[in-house]
């Protein structure tokens, strides 16, 4: 379905990474793609473009090729919180949900301004403790930081589309924390 074109887009027609994030939008990846890499030609230090490359890159699902940007983008500055958080949703989307856990609190972490942090780190951190809970289990640690990662985002975002959900689902775990020195497997579907 095709998006239509906003005041914003418009306003935004000269800004050339203006055009990447509404290329981004509007889900032309490979037209973000394209518009990353002329921009990098001029700019190849620019970690911002590397940031939107990696992100065209990781909706197209060429993982490696984005992870192997970002790998190198974190050679030149490990404090870049924005490296985090695309190897994050790389490593999400690939499945590797103990890897993506540990990307989104390092995005957490490095961010050095509270405010500037996108709060949905938190809910991509608890989620991905809640996928491995369903597949090899969570130890104690786990899913203590589980809980306490959602209760976080609920504190930040308190009317979400998904608050309902995830409030249940936290009076629900209560009653399921892991054994000391076990790990829990809840499949939360065969309840």
């Amino acid at each position: 379905m095709p998006l239509s074109v906003s005041a914003q887009d418009e306003d935004e027609g000269t800004d050339p990474i203006a055009q990447i994030n509404v290329s981004l939008r509007r889900k032309e990846y490979l037209k973000a793609e394209h518009q990353c890499r002329q921009l990098l030609y001029k700019q190849p230090a620019d970690l911002e473009i590397k940031h939107l490359l990696s992100h065209a890159l990781i909706f197209q699902q060429r993982y490696n090729e984005s992870d192997s940007l970002l790998r190198k983008v974190l050679e030149t500055d490990t404090n870049n919180s924005g490296t985090y958080w695309y190897m994050g949703l790389s490593a999400e989307r690939q499945g590797k949900d103990s890897i993506a856990v540990l990307r989104f609190k390092k995005y957490i972490a490095k961010t050095p301004n509270p405010l500037n942090i996108n709060v949905s780190a938190w809910l991509h951190a608890a989620s991905g403790y809640r996928r491995m809970m369903h597949k090899q289990g969570v130890n104690r640690m786990q899913f203590d930081e589980m809980l306490y990662l959602y209760n976080h985002y609920l504190e930040q975002m308190p009317t979400d589309l998904y608050a309902d959900d995830i409030r249940d689902f936290l009076s629900r775990a209560k009653s399921r924390q892991p054994v000391p020195g076990k790990k829990l497997i809840w499949d939360e579907a065969v309840e």
